[in-house]
Order: structure tokens, then C-alpha cells, then sequence
């Protein structure tokens, strides 16, 4: 625990006594309220029935007389009888009002809410039964006495018991102290300086009988057992440490024994293991190389010479004919055969230059696609040279394909890699996207970011799969094998690129045909 956290927890405590005494003096204090209230209530009600006795004595005594003394037209009895009302206690004020306006009345008017109000008739009755009215008594008792000694019997009240309660919870305190809580402080103040250093030290509560038997010796003897019990556990730990320690020695000296011998394997397998690969990369070479050899020569031979005849008779031809027509022609129909061989001799020509355009082209890409010679080449340049080579296969469908490309991009490279990887993102284009049908549009877009070559490859086909955005790249997997493919193509591309370029090539999402990003560095 941090000490901002220490300081927080000691800002929050509260001593037991402390709320043990706030306790009581809120029960106390409710309860004395309480009681008072009720003997205040009591007190009132005593008090007005007094005064209710008074206003019955008045109403039983005093009415008859003071209807006679208007009977008897006798102002100065009336005023009598009024003056000695008023000295009744609590009586504030008496008025009698007449029919013809006169008006008696002794005292002051309290003021208004402070008094009680009692208002009586006045009448006369003759003993031949009539009923005279002579007028109105008003009696007002005030309401202020009852109140001042209510209040004062409050303020007794309350003094009192608060005197009394707040002796009594300062007796109770002290009991609590010395039965609880310094028992418990002692308690706490173990428990914090309780170590393992100090575990042998048992708990015992100063100024407390031993033979006392209450929840605070159960918590004692509690706390000293499981401090004998975490001894014991660490006795058992230690001595399982030690055994651990000589274990942990022994298993290290084997451990270091066998990795020495298995360092000293690894690395004659390893030394063994670079010698088959080197070797086998050298037969590899080998064979590669005497092949590549045969099948430049063949392809020389075989197809240079025929292009060269063909090209000879197609300019012996023209000239021939050419000369024909300067001579002039006999007849109509000599003059038809003359411009056929003219027509005949220079399609034949541009055919057979463009043959031998092909023939170079798919001579440089052949050596560099068997060879994979590392050589430094433009790009802009030998991509134009691939979709040259692939000119035989794009005629079936006819794309548009749009190269963009900076003209100066000089890579250090394996241009037959880069060939191989186009030629077959080109065909399956051809045959999965647009299904062999006339048109499409194809799109290569190569860019440059640091040592990182970019090349971004889409079409508007079919585009792939559900769920062939990760599969599209394993071995045999096609969609065409009853035709003929064998799945392979797009593994070939993706082992060139990882392996031989060392970089990545993976297929984006998009909402429609293919799109493929191929990261390779400049410098293989």
C-alpha cells in the first residue's frame, strides 16, 4: 500500500468510541425529544382544560347576573361585574355590546392569534315567557401564559436530560474503553507490526485477567494459532526451498551437459545440411544452365532460318514484281498479279519482321525465365517486351491493356521472375475474369515508395470466389480442372515473389474483378 493511500485510509478512521458515543447521544437526544414532546402535549392540554373550567364557571355564574344588570339599565354594575371578570387569571379582555350602541368593556385587546375568543348572548326572560335580547358578551382569554411556561418547562426539560444523557454516555465510553477498545488497539497495533521476524512474539492483552473467557480471548487465541501455523508453514517452505535449491543445481548441470551435446549435434546437422544445399543448388544450376543452352540453339536454328528465307523470298519477290510493273503490263490480268505479289510481298515482310520481333523477345525472356539471371534492366522497357510476347495469346480475346510506368525505373533484379509473375496474372486474367470472350480491360500501375517497388494489378472480370481472397494463392486450387488448369500458376507467382524477391504479393478487396498488390524490393 502507497502512504498517499495509507494517509487516505488514516483520514477515514473513526474510533468505536467515538461513534459508539455519537450513538448514544442521538438515541438519547431522539428519545428526549420525543418525551418531551409528549409531556408538552400533556401540559397543554392540562392547561386548557383549565381554562375551559374557568370559561364554564364564567358562563354559569356570570351570564344571568350581567343579563340583569342590563335588564336594569345599571351602567356602574355592569363595569363592576366586568373589572372583577378581568381579575380572573388568564382573562385579557371583556366587552359587551348592546342593540341601542352602548358599549362596556374592561382590559386591553390581546394581539390577534395570542387569544382565545368566546362570544355569549345576553337575554332576559319575563315570567310571562318572552325572550328579550339585550346583547353580546365577548371574552377574550390570552394564550401567552400557557405558552411562557411551556417554554420554560423546555428549557428545564432539555437541560436536564441533556446533563443526564451526556453523563451517561461519557460513563458508558469509559466502560466500553476499558472492556473494548484499548484491547482492541492493542490488537491493531500488533497486527501492523506484525513480521516474520517477529512471529515467535505471542499477542497478550495488558490489564485483562487470563482466565477471562469472552469474544476477545477467542480473537486472541485465534490470531496467536494461526501465527503458530504460519510458523510451521515456513518452516515446511524453507526446508522445500532447500530441496528445490539442490534439485534446481542438479537439473542446471544436466540441462547445461545436454545442451552443450545438442549445440555440438545442431551444428555438425547444420554444417551437413548447408553442404546438401549447396551441392544440390550447384547440380540444380548445372542442368539448368546445359538446357537453357540446347534450347537457345534449337530455337536459333530452327526459327531464325526460316524467318530469314521467308523474308529473302518476300523481298525477291517484291523486287521482281516491283520491276514488273515498271516494264508495264501486257494485260489486265498481268496487272492483277502484279499487284497481288506487290500486296502479298509486303504483308509478308511486315509478318516476318514482326515474327523476328517475337523470336528476340521470346529469346530474351526465355534465357532470363530458365536462367533466372540477376542482371540490371529497365522495367517500363521489359514489361513492354512481355505483353509484346504475349501478343499471339492476346489476339484471341483482344483486352485493353493500359501500362503505366515510369521510363527510367532501372531495377537490379531477376527480370525472368518478373515474367513469369505477369505472363500468369495475364492468363488467368484471360481465362478465369473474362472467360476467353472478346474484351476486358486490364490495368498495371507501377509505382515507387523508398526501396520498395509497388506493382498494383486489376481487371474488370469475374473477379474471385467468395472466399478465395487467401486460397487464390495455394497449389492446385482452380475452378477450371475439367478444362485444364492445374491450379498452379498463381503459387508459382506467389514462391517467385516471396522467395526469390524477397517480398509480398496479396489479393485486395474490391466490389468488382481482381485486384493485385505485388511489394518487392528494388534491390533483390
Amino acid at each position: 500500500m502507497s502512504i498517499r493511500q495509507r494517509l487516505i485510509q488514516y483520514q477515514r478512521y473513526k474510533p468505536l468510541g467515538v461513534r459508539l458515543l455519537a450513538a448514544i447521544l442521538l438515541c438519547s437526544s431522539l428519545m428526549t425529544l420525543i418525551a418531551t414532546g409528549i409531556q408538552l402535549y400533556l401540559d397543554y392540554q392540562y392547561e386548557r382544560s383549565a381554562i375551559d373550567e374557568r370559561i364554564s364557571q364564567v358562563e354559569a355564574s356570570s351570564l344571568a347576573s350581567l343579563s340583569n344588570s342590563l335588564w336594569e339599565i345599571s351602567p356602574e354594575q355592569i363595569q363592576v361585574q366586568l373589572n372583577g371578570l378581568h381579575q380572573l387569571p388568564d382573562v385579557e379582555y371583556l366587552e359587551i355590546t348592546t342593540p341601542f350602541g352602548e358599549l362596556f368593556a374592561a382590559g386591553v385587546p390581546p394581539a390577534p392569534g395570542k387569544a382565545l375568543t368566546r362570544h355569549y348572548p345576553l337575554e332576559h326572560h319575563t315570567p310571562e315567557g318572552q325572550l328579550f335580547s339585550l346583547g353580546t358578551l365577548k371574552l377574550m382569554i390570552s394564550l401567552e401564559g400557557i405558552y411562557q411556561r411551556l417554554a420554560d418547562k423546555v428549557l428545564v426539560i432539555l437541560s436536564t436530560q441533556g446533563v443526564k444523557t451526556f453523563l451517561v454516555s461519557i460513563f458508558i465510553l469509559t466502560i466500553f474503553h476499558r472492556l473494548v477498545t484499548q484491547h482492541l488497539g492493542t490488537m491493531a497495533d500488533y497486527a501492523r507490526n506484525l513480521t516474520l521476524e517477529r512471529l515467535d512474539t505471542p499477542l497478550i492483552l495488558a490489564r485483562r485477567k487470563p482466565h477471562r473467557q469472552d469474544e476477545l480471548s477467542q480473537v486472541v487465541y485465534s490470531i496467536n494459532s494461526m501465527r503458530e501455523s504460519l510458523l510451521d508453514d515456513i518452516a515446511l517452505r524453507e526446508q522445500a526451498e532447500q530441496q528445490l535449491a539442490l534439485l534446481n543445481a542438479e537439473l542446471e548441470q544436466r540441462v547445461e551437459q545436454r545442451t552443450a551435446e545438442l549445440a555440438q549435434t545442431n551444428q555438425e546437422l547444420q554444417t551437413t545440411l548447408d553442404e546438401l544445399r549447396q551441392t544440390q543448388q550447384q547440380l540444380v544450376e548445372s542442368e539448368k544452365l546445359a538446357a537453357l543452352g540446347g534450347l537457345v540453339a534449337g530455337v536459333a536454328h530452327e526459327i531464325n532460318t526460316p524467318i530469314g528465307i521467308g523474308f529473302t523470298a518476300a523481298s525477291w519477290l517484291h523486287d521482281n514484281a516491283r520491276q514488273a510493273q515498271e516494264k508495264g503490263p501486257t494485260s489486265a490480268q498481268e496487272s492483277a498479279l502484279i499487284d497481288t505479289a506487290l500486296e502479298s510481298s509486303e504483308l509478308i515482310s511486315k509478318n516476318l519482321e514482326r515474327a523476328a520481333q517475337l523470336v528476340s523477345a521470346f529469346k530474351q525472356v526465355s534465357v532470363d525465365q530458365s536462367s533466372e539471371q540477376r542482371r540490371r534492366f529497365a522495367l517500363a522497357e521489359y514489361l513492354e517486351e512481355i505483353l509484346l510476347s504475349l501478343q499471339p495469346r492476346l489476339k484471341q480475346t483482344n483486352p485493353t491493356i493500359q501500362l503505366e510506368c515510369c521510363k527510367g525505373l532501372i531495377l537490379d533484379s531477376y527480370p525472368g521472375a518478373y515474367y513469369q509473375i505477369i505472363t500468369n496474372l495475364i492468363i488467368n486474367s484471360l481465362i478465369h475474369g473474362f472467360d476467353n470472350r472478346p474484351g476486358g480491360s486490364i490495368y498495371i500501375r507501377v509505382s515507387q515508395q523508398a526501396e520498395q517497388l509497388i506493382i498494383d494489378y486489376k481487371d474488370d472480370g469475374a473477379g474471385l470466389p467468395e472466399g478465395w481472397q487467401h486460397k487464390v494463392f495455394e497449389p492446385f486450387m482452380t475452378t477450371r480442372r475439367n478444362e485444364g488448369c492445374t491450379g498452379l500458376g498463381m503459387h508459382i507467382s506467389y514462391n517467385l515473389v516471396s522467395q526469390l524477391l524477397r517480398g509480398h504479393i496479396r489479393a485486395m478487396p474490391v466490389t468488382s474483378g481482381v485486384y493485385f498488390r505485388i511489394e518487392v524490393p528494388l534491390i533483390a
